[in-house]
């Protein structure tokens, strides 16, 4: 005999997670924070996430399905990427880590992901940037 264990209650995800989530993922797709070929970049990850970080905007689905707590999702990501990188490329990469980082973390179902470059960041703008930040912490 088996027997069904029924959920009581049902499980809300706040857009601001889904968001997070989307940030998170972003971070694992380093062509979006620097170039692979030169090194010089390396050290200003941290300055970039924080500095240019992506917006996103959430639109979500819930399920019509008393069954299924979890609807679909799509995401409008707005980014800036690194000068040098090939575009078309690093925007695959993003659409495709966060469609599956959501998808296993939260249970919802990615329709799409539209993504806008917003601005070309220069390598000799990260510099600043990075200066501009290690001035501020050691005050």
């Amino acid at each position: 005999m088996e027997v069904k264990i029924m959920e009581k209650g049902k499980t809300t995800i706040n857009d601001s997670v889904f968001a997070e989530i989307t940030r998170e993922a972003m971070q694992k797709v380093e062509d979006v924070f620097r170039q692979e070929k030169k090194g010089a970049l390396q050290g200003l990850t941290r300055v970039f996430t924080e500095r240019f970080a992506p917006q996103v905007t959430v639109k979500k689905t819930e399920s019509a399905e008393p069954d299924n707590d979890f609807g679909t999702l799509s995401l409008d990501v707005k980014i800036s990427v690194l000068y040098g990188v090939v575009i078309p490329e690093v925007a695959k990469k993003v659409r495709e880590k966060i469609i599956s980082e959501i998808e296993t973390l939260t249970g919802y179902s990615v329709e799409r992901v539209d993504i806008n470059i917003e601005k070309i960041i220069k390598p000799e703008q990260m510099e600043e940037e990075k200066e501009k930040h290690e001035e501020e912490e050691s005050e």
